[in-house]
């Protein structure tokens, strides 16, 4: 882009609504490949359960004092098919870790606060905007987050999730998130319940899963997230417009779910949460 150039193309990215950056559909290609992925990536966090160390920070030295300290641990992750990456054609996965210390909690009040369901939109602001518990049989949720990001351009999706809990004994606790329907909101400054078709959209966020592990011990809980999500791939030509959208969302969303959990667990009364999850393996 040349320099004489870049206020225009500011001012049309001010200006223009997502569906501006082009539309782009989900084949089935690349649902095929995100679904590899996502089978590879889930059999080995299941044997990680199932392990005498069912947390990442367990197998590191040193770690779990970086996490008591204060520190919050965000790297990037990659599942491999024998060695080799796995190619997403047309698409894009991102593969995120975090890790962090949850100062005087118990799994109680996590359990509790990461069930309040109908009150993420209040815990989760600015990224959730709207939530709601649709349903619910035993250990199970299927859940509606409507979330909201912004930089540069604003984007909204209306999401459904389908939620499973588990105990792996009494102080591992383990939580499985996917998303079984993201749509794109057509034009967010009209209104949130006209949405453009799933899966044909401006391709910023297709699917979007989340494995917990929480540890309780030291005084605290140890709680780790891995979130693997898939979008489109960027484009040639138009990296400058939304490759900056695409990498960073994932991201950054990480980030703020793991501030906004410890805050909302420590917001928690000591005694909350006392419906107990029978102790099983999964």
């Amino acid at each position: 882009m040349k320099a004489n150039q870049a206020p225009y193309y500011a001012a049309l990215v001010l200006l223009c609504p997502a569906a501006c950056f082009g539309f782009t559909k989900l084949n089935s290609g690349t649902r095929e490949a995100f679904e590899h992925y996502v089978i590879l990536s889930e059999a080995s966090l299941d044997q990680g359960l199932h392990s005498t160390t069912p947390l990442y920070v367990d197998t590191q030295a040193g770690l779990k004092e970086r996490l008591r300290s204060g520190e919050t641990i965000i790297e990037r992750r990659t599942t491999l098919d024998n060695g080799r990456p796995i190619k997403i054609p047309d698409g894009k996965v991102h593969d995120w870790f975090g890790a962090m210390f949850i100062p005087g909690a118990t799994l109680a009040r996590v359990r509790s606060a990461m069930q309040d369901y109908d009150n993420y939109k209040t815990l989760y602001q600015p990224e959730v905007i709207e939530s709601k518990l649709k349903k619910r049989e035993g250990d199970e949720y299927d859940i509606f987050l409507r979330l909201y990001k912004k930089q540069i351009i604003t984007v909204v999706f209306n999401s459904d999730y389908h939620v499973r809990y588990g105990m792996i004994d009494a102080q591992h606790m383990y939580i499985i998130s996917r998303s079984t329907r993201i749509a794109e909101v057509r034009d967010p400054k009209r209104g949130y319940t006209e949405e453009l078709p799933a899966g044909d959209d401006t391709g910023f966020l297709w699917n979007l899963n989340a494995y917990w592990r929480f540890e309780e011990a030291d005084g605290g809980v140890y709680a780790e997230c891995r979130a693997i999500s898939l979008s489109r791939d960027v484009p040639f030509g138009l990296g400058w417009m939304i490759g900056s959208f695409v990498e960073k969302f994932p991201r950054e969303a990480l980030i703020n779910t793991l501030r906004a959990t410890r805050k909302a667990v420590l917001g928690q009364e000591p005694g909350a949460g006392a419906s107990r999850i029978p102790n099983r393996r999964s």
